[in-house]
């Protein structure tokens, strides 16, 4: 899977942000959402597909919160967003 920055994941962020009038709550939690449709252990990515690891975004979105609210719609953004940028490639 491609990893995800940090940069990328904020600039998806700011742009949800912008819309639904909230802020960034945690940006320690926007990175740990960033490292995950890109995560390997021992070199091999732990989604087998993009679209798993797409989810696996979205899901940590969710739990974590980075967001003071709007984070179901950011996880979302987010989840298409990547999918779209996984494609392209």
């Amino acid at each position: 899977m491609r990893n995800l920055s940090n940069e990328q994941l904020l600039a998806i962020a700011d742009e949800c942000a912008h819309i639904y009038k909230v802020r960034i709550r945690s940006f320690a939690a926007l990175c740990a959402c960033a490292a995950v449709p890109g995560a390997r252990l021992h070199g091999v990515s732990v989604y087998d597909t993009s679209h798993a690891a797409a989810r696996g975004l979205a899901d940590t979105i969710r739990m974590l919160q980075p967001l003071t609210g709007a984070n179901d719609a950011f996880a979302d953004v987010a989840e298409t967003t990547y999918l779209r940028w996984v494609e392209e490639a």
